[in-house]
């Protein structure tokens, strides 16, 4: 049979001192060989690792330049079909629109130049079905399953009518709008009726 060695705590062999050296943050935090999490810890600023040109960032933050670059490439490379009624968005920012005189009074109420927007059509959210099983997963004993008949057709009902619901919400899509001519014309001439 094996025996455990004992080590008594005042032994040498219990510890002994070492001088250790590397990456401490100002905090007094001990990295090791980590410089970069060193660093990161204890700078409030850096310099865009991609593109050293570019303005000075928060460390915990993103480069907003590179950001922007990306973004913009990104809707180039988008798929792009003409607006035809359909929610969209503003690429960039917030706004929904859902027909062609909210698109319009947006459009001329805030003077946007036509040359900086930004569209994309919407993906619709749909509210999601729910399984009776997950939805008492707590309550229900280790694998089990709900069994009760009047549960499982309330929730088969509910379902149902969540199947039929029209969408809670829009998103985003990863289409770009591309607006008629005949829509252009109509805002040029808007703004020459608002000036």
């Amino acid at each position: 049979m094996h025996e455990e060695k004992v080590v008594m705590y005042e032994s040498p062999e219990a510890a002994s001192f070492q001088t250790v050296t590397g990456w401490v943050d100002p905090s007094g935090r001990f990295w090791g060989n980590d410089e970069h999490m060193a660093r990161y810890c204890g700078s409030t600023h850096r310099h865009c690792e991609k593109n050293p040109e570019h303005p000075i960032r928060a460390t915990s933050g993103r480069c907003e330049t590179c950001h922007s670059e990306s973004r913009a490439t990104k809707f180039e490379a988008m798929p792009k079909r003409v607006w035809a009624g359909e929610p969209i968005t503003d690429y960039d920012g917030d706004r929904y629109f859902f027909d062609e005189e909210d698109l319009c009074d947006y459009l001329v109420d805030y003077e946007i130049d036509l040359g900086d927007l930004k569209l994309v059509f919407c993906t619709p959210n749909y509210p999601g079905q729910i399984d009776p099983n997950d939805h008492f997963c707590d309550d229900l004993p280790e694998d089990g399953e709900l069994h009760d008949e009047q549960i499982l057709a309330a929730f088969e009902l509910l379902n149902e009518m969540i199947r039929k619901s029209p969408p809670l919400s829009w998103s985003p899509g990863n289409e770009a709008v591309e607006l008629s001519q005949s829509f252009l014309d109509m805002i040029k001439h808007e703004r020459e009726e608002a000036a």
